[in-house]
């Protein structure tokens, strides 16, 4: 009697509950897109700037345009496991398997930075502070990861302010680009639940 009660309960639930980090599917298969966006992005956009961190106007931008769009625990991290398995896929880093954490991080970062800032990414403000503090965290995720594998590190410990410099700079021209498209497409889809 009481397995079926239990069994009831589960199929009542809504679908949402079963899935993970009560995302319901449209948003993890949109979150996918998402973080395959980014790496994606990476991969095809080679920009000849030759500056640190010059890949954070796009690439933080999206993930903060995800974020933004749906604003819920999880969402950060489903874009970041995404984009960081894809750059393993693709090869995208010196670092082997170990690029995923160069992805992953910024990803987990940013679903615990929008609740600080009650998930109001749409305020350019907001947008550039998420922007270079998650860039910034690629930035350590990859000074970490260079270290533990011994990689030569010389040369970015010399220019480590020049790279702070400019991942603030990429980072947060990111944030406010997403920001302002944060603004314009909300509004625009409000049908998506």
């Amino acid at each position: 009697m009481e397995d079926t009660a239990k069994k009831y309960q589960e199929e009542k639930a809504p679908v949402a509950e079963k899935f993970i980090f009560r995302l319901g599917l449209a948003d993890v298969l949109r979150l996918t897109m998402f973080g395959t966006l980014i790496s994606i992005t990476k991969d095809i956009t080679r920009l000849p700037l030759h500056l640190p961190g010059h890949t954070s106007i796009y690439w933080m931008g999206i993930l903060v345009l995800g974020k933004g769009l749906i604003p819920k625990f999880g969402a950060g991290i489903i874009m970041g496991i995404v984009s960081g398995a894809l750059a393993v896929l693709l090869g995208l880093g010196k670092e082997g398997v170990f690029v995923f954490f160069k992805y992953f991080v910024p990803g987990l970062l940013i679903d615990f930075l929008a609740p600080v800032f009650y998930n109001k990414l749409e305020n350019p403000f907001v947008g550039a502070i998420c922007g270079t503090l998650t860039s910034l965290s690629k930035l350590v995720a990859n000074l970490v990861l260079g270290i533990l594998l011994k990689m030569p590190m010389g040369f970015i410990a010399l220019g480590l302010g020049f790279a702070s410099a400019s991942h603030v700079l990429f980072g947060a021209a990111g944030g406010l680009i997403a920001a302002v498209l944060i603004k314009r497409l909300r509004p625009r889809l409000s049908t998506w639940e």
